[in-house]
């Protein structure tokens, strides 16, 4: 297994406090077992000689900066915190929660090009109505895309949408007759709903909306309100747009209270679920030396090839000129749980 630490390195770094537990030793005396977040995994840490009484106002899902070293305790990586604090400064959440190999920066870049080739005039100006807002646009180029399935990461949500919008046009390119504008601008909103689902607070939750709603309803409203506001908005147009956000999921029983009845809305339903079980298998082979994983949204094993798979990550790293995807780097710590009914895409 990978790792940030190495047995005996010292660190001096902000955490995301996941998991504080006061505890005693076998004498009795008070000590603090805790689980610290990176963007690379979680980490068992230890706080030794210390009660909670010592941390007033620290609590889970805080950043903290702890200071220590590294041991290898029981073949894991465990962390021995001698110093830890609140961190009273704004903190980039790429630095403690698992994130996009590609830059906030560079996934904006890309979503604009994609909005740059939309011809409709009214589709483009519903896209740039999305952009105008700050609020909404922020959230989209931060929001992980789902709790735990798949693209779980800072920016997971625009990696996604712009997978789907790639995979969308590549159908394109078979069958040219599909509308290039509606396979754009479905795919970049199919789930913008997630905004409003899920939250970034100590951990990738569901917002309380989102658990009575659900992002294709929340989806749904928030682009219906835009187009209301855009003059003389095609009526047939903005039905295309709509049941393309609610048949995303394909099936009834999968949430969408459509099943696609355009090309264009099947041609994204099948890029989502295709571009979301990618995503899950490729997670699950991406620590190196792995010949076999289980996929958990999939219910079966995948084998990989070693070198073919090293080839490709190389690859995928070179073209996004970063470093390894963070989510395939794993902490020893314990995963935080999930709350309510997560989909598979």
């Amino acid at each position: 297994m990978t790792s940030t630490f190495s047995p005996n390195e010292r660190f001096d770094r902000i955490f995301l406090l996941k998991v504080i537990d006061e505890r005693r030793t076998k004498t009795g005396k008070p000590y603090l077992a805790v689980v610290l977040g990176t963007s690379d995994g979680t980490w068992d840490a230890r706080v030794w000689d210390m009660g909670m009484s010592a941390l007033p106002g620290l609590v889970e899902g805080d950043p903290v900066q702890a200071k220590g070293s590294a041991q290898l305790y029981q073949e894991k990586i465990q962390l021995i915190v001698e110093d830890i604090s609140g961190v009273d400064k704004p903190v980039d959440p790429r630095s403690i929660y698992p994130a996009t190999t590609a830059s906030e920066k560079q996934l904006r870049s890309d979503f604009k090009g994609f909005v740059e080739g939309i011809k409709d005039p009214a589709l483009k100006t519903l896209m740039e109505t999305m952009l105008k807002d700050k609020t909404i646009s922020d959230a989209f180029f931060t929001c992980p895309a789902a709790i735990t399935m798949h693209h779980a990461r800072i920016g997971g949500l625009a990696e996604h949408s712009l997978n789907v919008c790639r995979f969308a046009h590549a159908s394109a390119s078979v069958a040219p007759w599909l509308d290039w504008d509606l396979l754009t601008v479905g795919s970049l909103l199919h789930d913008i709903g997630k905004i409003l689902e899920y939250e970034v607070a100590g951990d990738f939750r569901f917002t309380l909306e989102g658990k009575f709603l659900g992002h294709i309803v929340q989806g749904h409203s928030l682009v219906e309100k835009w187009i209301r506001q855009i003059p003389d908005f095609p009526e047939r147009l903005a039905l295309d747009i709509l049941h393309i956000l609610l048949s995303h999921h394909g099936q009834l029983e999968y949430g969408s209270p459509k099943t696609p009845v355009t090309a264009e809305a099947l041609v994204i339903h099948f890029a989502d679920d295709l571009d979301a079980k990618l995503d899950m298998v490729r997670s699950a082979g991406e620590e190196p030396g792995t010949e076999e994983a289980f996929v958990r949204g999939l219910r079966r094993s995948f084998l990989f090839r070693n070198e073919q798979g090293q080839d490709t990550r190389d690859k995928v790293q070179e073209e996004q000129g970063g470093e390894e995807p963070a989510e395939g780097r794993r902490g020893q710590g314990e995963k935080g749980k999930k709350e309510g009914q997560e989909e598979l895409f």
